[in-house]
C-alpha cells in the first residue's frame, strides 16, 4: 500500500532554481524516500546530494546499510567531474571534493499490517512523526539548540580509513494509519523545532499545505513571509511529506 507523498522546494531568497543545491528522491511504491542538503561552501554539491537520494531511493538494502554503495557512488562522482573541463579555480574546488547531509526513510505498510518506518541520517535534515499534527517523534535532532554551523556530512571523496566514513545514526517507529513523516531541510526544521519551544504549532500551520488546492507558489509565498517577519536562515528549503 503506497503512501501518499508531496514535496515541495524553493532556492534560497535572491538565487535561482539553478542555484537550489538540496536534492530529494522518491519511489512511493518501493516506500523509499530521500532528502539531502548539499553544503554551499563546496563544489558540485547539488550533484553529489544527488547522487546520494537517488541511490538510496533506487537501492533494496536495509537503510542501515546505506553506506555500502559509497565507495561506487564516489567513483562515479570523480569520474563525472574530472570529465569536465574547468577553469583554474574549478580545478582546485574539484580536488577538494563535495558534501551534503543526508536523510533516507523507509516505509512499509499493507492493507493487514500497521506502518512501520526506518530512517537512517547523516547531518542535520530532520524526520517528524506526527499524529494530528501532534509531535511524537524528531530525529535526528530534537532541539533547535542541537543544530550548528558544522553538521555532519557526507564525503564525495574516499577516507584512507574506510572506518571512519560518516555513516550516521539510525532509527526506526511503528504508525497508525493516518500519521504523516516530515522530512525537511535544516533551516525549516530548525523553525519548526523553535516554533514547538516556543508552545506554538508548526505542523498544524504546515498542513495548509497539503489541500489539493493549494499550490508551490503558495509555499514559496509562505517561506518568503517567514524570512520577512519571523526567525527562519535564508536558505534553501525542502519540504516532503508522507501520509501514511
Amino acid at each position: 500500500m503506497a503512501a501518499a507523498f508531496h514535496a515541495y522546494w524553493l532556492p534560497r531568497r535572491g538565487n535561482s532554481p539553478e542555484e537550489y543545491e538540496d536534492a530529494f528522491d522518491a519511489d512511493e511504491g518501493a516506500g523509499r524516500y530521500a532528502l539531502a542538503d548539499g553544503a554551499t561552501e563546496s563544489s558540485f554539491a547539488r550533484l553529489w546530494g544527488g547522487m546520494l537520494v537517488q541511490d538510496f531511493v533506487r537501492d533494496d538494502r536495509d537503510p542501515a546499510d546505506w553506506a555500502a554503495s559509497l565507495p561506487r557512488l564516489q567513483r562515479r562522482f570523480d569520474d563525472d567531474v574530472r570529465a569536465r573541463t574547468l577553469p583554474w579555480y574549478g580545478e582546485a574546488q574539484r580536488e577538494q571534493g563535495a558534501f551534503a547531509t543526508l536523510l533516507g526513510v523507509v516505509v512499509t505498510a499493507s492493507a493487514e499490517t500497521a506502518p512501520r518506518w526506518q530512517a537512517v541520517a547523516v547531518g542535520d535534515c530532520c524526520l517528524f512523526h506526527t499524529r494530528r499534527a501532534e509531535l511524537l517523534r524528531a530525529f535526528p535532532l530534537e532541539r533547535a539548540g542541537q543544530f550548528s554551523n558544522v553538521p555532519d556530512l557526507v564525503g564525495s571523496r574516499a577516507s584512507p580509513d574506510p572506518s571512519r566514513e560518516n555513516r550516521g545514526v539510525q532509527t526506526q517507529g511503528g504508525a497508525l494509519s493516518g500519521d504523516r513523516l516530515w522530512m525537511m531541510t535544516d533551516a525549516l526544521a530548525h523553525w519548526c523545532l523553535l516554533e514547538r519551544e516556543a508552545g506554538r504549532n508548526p505542523w498544524q500551520e504546515l498542513q495548509q499545505f497539503l489541500a489539493p488546492r493549494e499550490t508551490e507558489d503558495s509555499f514559496a509565498s509562505w517561506i518568503e513571509e517567514l524570512g520577512d517577519t519571523r526567525e527562519l536562515t535564508n536558505d534553501d528549503v525542502t519540504l516532503l511529506t508522507i501520509d501514511l
